[in-house]
């Protein structure tokens, strides 16, 4: 039996399609009517922050994007129509409340793809299962004739970490391997960290320079983790566990041009745009950071510094050093405040079977239909804001907040962002009770390659800078719930 391919076709009716992006119209997703008033009238919006706000989003009002919203409402228009004929026509649709809701006939074409699509991805997912039953026995038989720790890892991570740290049911069992565990000359960091990010509160770090002389660290303790591998980095050489640092980071942005090169346009990317078409929703992925601050006051916490994005330009994961934690972010810091206060977002990052890692998730369940959601509380009707079942509101403070930290837009790829965490030395949740755990991220070009950002972090005594560099890959997605670090966890833990 040979592996199953991931599936690459969409399930398509017409312009419409339905796949791991969600409801489409060629790669456009729907607007809401609420958001399309916004975008399409910020005339009538009361702030004047709130109006520059919606102007910076109209970069995004082309022909196409025009006429796929006039297909979402159902609108019929002719298909050679003008382009100013099709706005003209969304303009008159929407001040006549035609893009209020979705019709019936739309919303019936995105069951029936949907449908078609979760069909095709679980005949998938079982051929998979089927696949991995029929080589587990190979996989173990090659796992059981290693010698050594290292061997093992380098044989199957998936059983090295069931052996070693995980119970029967694949749940984390510190018993097993309580101390630390050294692997000499294991040098595929990138590829266990995957593994390990999902296996709650397992770390790893690598001590050594590479290659014979590397080893990995694995502990459930992430500072005495990162100061054994701190320990090797020295004893080999005085000096080495800077140079360790330095040659990191050559490596990381090596690993930041290769994907420039390869995934963008340079003349995109680095020469001057007339407008602006920088979307939220088009910001994905991971990014290697750079936090001078952190790395000067803590360098046995900053050997992974990063950040990635689990939910389109709305969630993100970030793990500074001495922090650790979730980012909502949004075009304003009212647009991030309301989200939270509403709960309209996903709470949960998606976290994969740790034994199916070549095994990509569906990513419909995000895209469920918005409009026959309204009844559970959700308080918008995009399709790239919602989620499978409704959360309640999250718990922003316990008292009149004070007043927050003002961070005035002036970049015109601004994305602001609330943020709670834990801090990594004391095990103290950053729970945020008074709004302060503010920030943004400032990013360079339209396809959000590269960012500058800032971060209010008590922690660290006030508002820090990083820097973060898009690079492909960068392991699984952390664990991480942005209701479990809240005010009842903060006192659960104590």
């Amino acid at each position: 039996m040979t592996e199953p391919r991931y599936p690459a076709e969409d399930a398509t009716q017409g312009p419409f399609s339905f796949g791991s992006g969600g409801f489409c119209i060629n790669e456009i997703r729907r607007e809401s009517g609420k958001s399309l008033k916004r975008i399409l009238f910020p005339e009538l919006l009361k702030s004047e922050k709130a109006r520059k706000s919606a102007q910076d989003d109209t970069s995004m009002i082309d022909r196409p994007w025009t006429k796929a919203q006039l297909q979402y409402y159902g609108i019929d228009f002719s298909p050679n129509i003008d382009p100013f004929k099709a706005k003209a026509l969304l303009l008159t649709s929407i001040a006549h409340g035609l893009c209020d809701a979705v019709p019936p006939q739309i919303l019936k074409i995105k069951a029936t793809l949907k449908e078609a699509y979760n069909g095709v991805m679980e005949d998938y997912r079982d051929r998979m299962k089927a696949y991995h039953a029929q080589e587990l026995p190979k996989r173990i038989q090659r796992f059981e004739a290693c010698a050594t720790p290292t061997e093992e890892a380098k044989c199957d991570a998936s059983l090295f970490l069931r052996k070693y740290f995980l119970d029967e049911d694949g749940n984390p069992d510190r018993t097993k391997t309580p101390d630390l565990m050294l692997l000499p000359g294991y040098d595929k960091h990138i590829f266990m960290t995957g593994y390990t990010e999902r296996v709650p509160a397992l770390h790893v770090a690598d001590g050594g320079l590479g290659g014979a002389s590397n080893v990995m660290v694995v502990g459930w303790n992430r500072s005495r983790v990162n100061n054994k591998a701190h320990q090797i980095d020295m004893r080999q050489s005085p000096g080495r566990g800077i140079l360790r640092l330095s040659h990191d980071w050559d490596r990381q942005m090596m690993r930041h041009r290769t994907y420039v090169e390869k995934f963008c346009n340079q003349a995109e990317i680095f020469g001057p745009k007339v407008g602006s078409s920088f979307e939220t929703r088009n910001i994905r992925g991971s990014y290697v950071v750079k936090c001078e601050a952190i790395q000067h006051d803590w360098p046995l916490l900053s050997k992974q510094l990063r950040l990635k994005w689990v939910r389109n330009g709305r969630l993100a994961v970030f793990d500074l050093g001495i922090v650790v934690g979730l980012m909502v972010l949004d075009r304003t810091q009212e647009d991030v405040t309301k989200i939270l206060q509403d709960g309209d977002w996903d709470v949960d990052p998606i976290t994969e079977d740790i034994e199916n890692e070549d095994e990509s998730e569906d990513g419909s369940s995000d895209e469920e239909d918005s409009d026959d959601e309204q009844a559970s509380g959700r308080s918008e009707d995009s399709d790239y804001n919602v989620r499978e079942e409704p959360d309640t509101p999250i718990d922003l403070t316990l008292h009149q907040p004070a007043k927050r930290q003002k961070i005035e837009r002036s970049h015109p790829r601004r994305l602001h962002f609330q943020w709670r965490g834990y801090n990594t030395i004391s095990g103290a949740i950053q729970f945020d009770p008074h709004n302060r755990n503010t920030g943004y991220l400032d990013f360079a070009n339209d396809d959000g390659t590269n960012f500058e950002a800032n971060i209010l972090m008590d922690a660290m005594g006030g508002e820090i800078a990083f820097q973060g560099y898009k690079v492909h890959g960068l392991g699984g997605p952390l664990t991480m719930n942005w209701n479990a670090l809240s005010h009842l966890a903060s006192e659960r833990a104590k």
